[in-house]
């Protein structure tokens, strides 16, 4: 490595394994290597590696700030957020990256800490100063990271539909009010994330008289929601289905044999969902509760409050003709992932300096 060329360090989640947070900070790191005018070099601060490897590299990764105190060289620090107890560690190296005059970007992919005030995320905020630029993933998302931690100054929105391939036509027939309709919840299967109320949703749809099928696909997270899901298969017969965990090929068939997307998550770290997304991309209207960003990316009336009846939600819009239209569906994604593909450019351009 050049002694005389930027530096951008990249401190963040890589995969293995995948996830939003991994596949955004892969991605930097593949826009950045493509910069002839920089080096780039990557500390993963996720939990692909294994616990002793892991800790050495973060580390690592604090003392090759050494150096650059010493000499003061104007470098970059681009840090793949996290949640928990690593944002502390990220809050060091904020407070170095500080010190050594670099330009430091923080991508939040993480919305615990705007519900409730958190410390450590108020230190990476005054570690960083006025200086410390936040990536955040919607409008809303930096609105309320501003309204909660003053000090975040500069904020920029980029989604991580910027990730995926455009919107394909899909030539897909509205849901009638009588039916047929196909559910499907793609996720873990967790509490959290909604697969008893994605259930119920179907309960609830065949009790009022409509035609309706619900797929669920992921792995089942904990013995007592399997034992949930595999009970309500038996129970609901054909009218549920559970697929398991999919392949790419496999999430692809899945979509596109589904007229509604439903997300009842509650989950508290929740912030952008790659597989809400995914349906808009293929055109698939959704319904969720507004964790995260969501309440940015989907129809007012395809937002439900997490203390409302999300499955009566879904019928008024299924009897009501009421569900987003598939072009629409599509439009809103396309729109989402221009944009982001611009910031993501421009971000790149900032980091190279």
């Amino acid at each position: 490595m050049s002694s005389h060329r930027r530096v951008v360090r990249v401190l963040g989640p890589l995969p293995p394994p995948v996830h939003g947070a991994s596949a955004v900070t892969d991605r930097m790191v593949g826009a950045l290597r493509e910069r002839q005018e920089i080096d780039v070099v990557t500390v993963d601060i996720g939990d692909g590696a294994g616990l002793p490897r892991r800790l050495l590299a973060l580390l690592g990764g604090l003392l090759r700030f050494v150096p650059r105190l010493v000499l003061r060289r104007r470098d970059a620090v681009y840090l793949g957020g996290a949640g928990g107890e690593l944002l502390w560690y990220q809050a060091m190296v904020v407070l170095l990256a500080r010190l050594a005059g670099h330009r430091t970007v923080f991508h939040h992919h993480n919305s615990s800490y705007l519900t409730r005030h958190l410390r450590a995320m108020a230190a990476i905020v005054r570690f960083g100063g006025p200086g410390l630029e936040h990536v955040v993933l919607s409008p809303d998302m930096g609105r309320r990271l501003q309204a909660r931690y003053a000090g975040a100054r500069t904020v920029h929105v980029c989604s991580n539909a910027g990730l995926m391939t455009e919107a394909a036509p899909t030539g897909r027939a509205p849901v009638a009010a009588e039916g047929p309709v196909v559910l499907g919840h793609l996720s873990n299967l967790t509490r959290e994330k909604g697969v008893h109320t994605a259930i119920d949703t179907l309960r609830r749809l065949l009790d009022a008289g409509v035609d309706a099928r619900l797929v669920l696909a992921g792995p089942c997270v904990g013995d007592d929601v399997e034992a949930l899901v595999t009970a309500a298969v038996a129970e609901l017969g054909g009218r549920l289905e559970w697929l398991g965990r999919l392949d790419a090929p496999q999430v692809e068939a899945f979509y596109r044999s589904i007229d509604l997307f439903v997300f009842p998550s509650t989950y508290v770290n929740e912030a952008e969902p790659l597989v809400v997304l995914d349906a808009l991309r293929h055109g698939v209207p959704a319904v969720a509760h507004p964790v995260g960003c969501l309440g940015d990316v989907l129809p007012v009336d395809h937002v439900v409050p997490v203390d409302a009846d999300l499955a009566q939600v879904v019928l008024d819009l299924v009897r009501g003709g009421g569900l987003e239209p598939s072009a629409s569906a599509a439009a809103r994604f396309d729109e989402r992932r221009t944009a982001a593909i611009t910031a993501r450019r421009e971000l790149v351009d900032r980091l190279a300096g």
